[in-house]
């Protein structure tokens, strides 16, 4: 059996390129976004070898406010070796509008969502895909170790994410 990867906010630029990432390196893959899947056009492993990886992937449409526990009831039945975390609710201007919205998807149900994972032991690594917009505005060489900056409501909603993440829900390297 090859190992196992659940991609959460697979239906973004970077979660959809990492499951096609991951597909072309022969893992088992659910992809899991708020959203229906869009137009194939969009989602690089729709279009990069499909027909080969289709019996490996599978997506699941659960919103990281509404179905943590479907999520969880997901990750206890299928028993991923990892989960990479890419789901977020983003649009740095639309942020200023209704900062709230921002701040119960990127630190509440984040904060949900750990909780529940923490309490899987047979996940050997969690990912928390994060943004720079976390540091701001900068010049220069920006390294993980840097100041957190935040700038808008959307940033600043992501940066409580940094150190959830790293909540040692790791248990071997990869």
């Amino acid at each position: 059996m090859s190992e196992r990867v659940l991609v959460l906010g697979s239906n973004s630029f970077s979660g959809a390129s990492f499951v096609d990432f991951a597909l072309s390196q022969g893992l088992e893959v659910v992809g899991a976004s708020r959203s229906p899947e869009p137009h194939a056009a969009y989602l690089p492993y729709r279009w990069n070898g499909a027909a080969q990886r289709k019996d490996r992937f599978r997506f699941e449409q659960l919103d990281l406010n509404k179905d943590t526990d479907r999520i969880a009831a997901l990750v206890e039945s299928w028993r991923p070796d990892y989960v990479l975390n890419f789901a977020a609710q983003s649009m740095v201007a639309e942020s200023w509008l209704y900062p709230e919205h921002w701040y119960q998807t990127n630190v509440l149900a984040n904060v949900r969502l750990h909780e529940k994972l923490r309490q899987f032991n047979f996940i050997r690594k969690y990912v928390h895909v994060s943004t720079p917009e976390v540091y701001g505005s900068c010049t220069g060489l920006v390294t993980e170790d840097f100041r957190f900056n935040p700038s808008t409501p959307y940033a600043a909603s992501r940066a409580p994410g940094e150190p959830l993440g790293g909540a040692r829900i790791e248990r071997e390297s990869v």
